[in-house]
């Protein structure tokens, strides 16, 4: 079994949060103020995390996207009433897959 290495994705805790929500995109315009629509941006996954500030991908979200490439995540906090802040946006490359094996190798006495 190959060795797959998980992302932590995490920020710092704000005062008064009910919860948090983690967007993730290809497109890095999605979260411009005139794009993005929370919830319901077309093309954005999302994920309610409440009681921590961080999430491991793969383990802690399965939907998360598995083809290899620079993602956009943005962080939003959510209120008692609701409410949800802009989101906070950065971007990484993630590949969960591994490469190849070696095709060829051998053991020679030297």
């Amino acid at each position: 079994m190959a060795l797959i290495r998980k992302r932590r994705i995490w920020w710092h805790p704000v005062e008064g949060a009910a919860g948090y929500v983690v967007y993730v995109s290809k497109d890095e315009s999605v979260f411009d103020h005139q794009n993005f629509k929370w919830e319901k941006t077309p093309g954005v996954l999302n994920k309610a995390v409440d009681g921590t500030t961080e999430l491991i991908v793969p383990d802690n979200w399965a939907e998360f996207p598995q083809d290899p490439g620079v993602y956009y995540v943005a962080i939003t906090t959510r209120d008692e009433a609701g409410n949800e802040s802009d989101p906070f946006v950065s971007h990484a490359f993630f590949r969960f897959t591994a490469p190849p094996s070696p095709s060829w190798a051998g053991i020679e006495s030297v």
